[in-house]
């Protein structure tokens, strides 16, 4: 017990964990980000004066974050594309940092096997997307080849994931309580912001659980409205809320990206049997040759063997699979975080 958390640590990959209350309060987050903490409390198991004081110390050593997210999909306002880098012996980290800088950038891995770097960019139109690929990325040191595949059609997302922490009906009752959109079933249309909605946007990009008075307040409207106008933009879809939290936290250390050739006729099918299991945190069809595309996060590298020779293995269509190490992921959710290759009993990155 360390500082009111117990935690456990993976004999192989030296990732602690959290356990009892702690753990199912992060459950309740990724299931309902801002759920009250009368709600977090009954899902620990623990007095809500209990969950308070539990909650108060996982934001406050991060282990996780509620953060607001505006998405330009579900506004038809721009593109996101997948990026798979190739790096000269050396330069993998320096390369994966100078895109984690982007604003673009909203996931950032140093991985292993053939590529060197992934990442997820949203952009708002080709001609930006040109700009990226064809001369920030070439121009950048240490670059060896670089290509992006555009998402045509997201079956999961990060909004959906929730580790499998909490038993179904648990999560199911706390998702009553969203008005953002957790899963990827509704159809994305234009929305515009004005100046009231843009300044409550970012209030919650850096504190998703803020109080109404309190974004009322930096978005200098009155409380009532504040809720209101948070209320419209996320049941017409362009803002959601997460938790965002490492994967090891919560018994899932070994991350890996899966690169999938599917048949075109078994695409929609193989998309939406993956973003149905709970290993699976995104998963999206794309152009390329590699057409569906995500990320998981499993226990051990027994559970990732099954996930590829039972799970992937069994689904129709699949004609190849390519799988890459998360060694280190640098951004999440447009975080970046502080990184764990830097201690010196480890050796730096080829």
């Amino acid at each position: 017990m360390t500082n009111g958390t117990s935690v456990s640590r993976d004999p192989v990959h030296g990732s602690p964990a959290l356990t009892g209350p702690d753990r199912r309060i992060v459950g309740a987050l990724l299931a309902h980000p801002r759920a009250t903490v009368a709600a977090l409390a009954t899902a620990a198991g623990v007095t809500s004066p209990t969950a308070s004081r539990r909650l108060a110390a996982l934001l406050a050593r991060g282990d996780v974050r509620v953060t607001g997210v505006l998405d330009r999909e579900w506004a038809r306002a721009g593109l996101t594309v997948w990026l798979r880098v190739r790096c000269a012996p050396g330069h993998s980290r320096d390369v994966a940092r100078q895109i984690a800088s982007w604003d673009e950038a909203g996931y950032v891995a140093v991985t292993g096997g053939e590529l060197d770097c992934a990442a997820q960019v949203a952009v708002r139109n080709a001609r930006e997307l040109l700009g990226v690929t064809h001369h920030r990325l070439r121009s950048m040191t240490g670059v060896v080849t670089g290509d992006a595949l555009r998402v045509l059609r997201r079956f999961a997302t990060p909004h959906g994931w929730t580790a499998g922490i909490l038993a179904p009906q648990e999560t199911a009752r706390l998702r009553t309580g969203r008005w953002d959109a957790w899963d990827e079933g509704r159809e994305p249309r234009g929305v515009s912001l004005d100046e009231v909605d843009a300044r409550l946007v970012d209030a919650l990009v850096a504190d998703g659980r803020l109080s109404w008075r309190e974004l009322g307040e930096r978005a200098a409207v009155a409380p009532a409205t504040a809720g209101r106008r948070v209320e419209a933009l996320m049941r017409r879809g362009p803002l959601r809320v997460r938790a965002v939290v490492d994967p090891a936290l919560v018994g899932r250390p070994v991350v890996a990206l899966v690169w999938l050739r599917v048949l075109p006729s078994r695409l929609e099918v193989a998309g939406r049997t993956l973003a149905a299991h709970p290993d699976v945190l995104s998963v999206a069809a794309t152009t390329g040759q590699h057409n569906l595309c995500g990320e998981i996060a499993v226990a051990d590298d027994e559970a990732l063997y099954r996930f590829l020779t039972s799970d992937v293995g069994s689904i129709p269509g699949v004609a190849a699979v390519e799988v890459t190490d998360g060694l280190e992921v640098i951004k999440r959710a447009a975080r970046i975080f502080g990184s764990p290759l830097d201690h010196d009993d480890v050796p730096p990155l080829p």
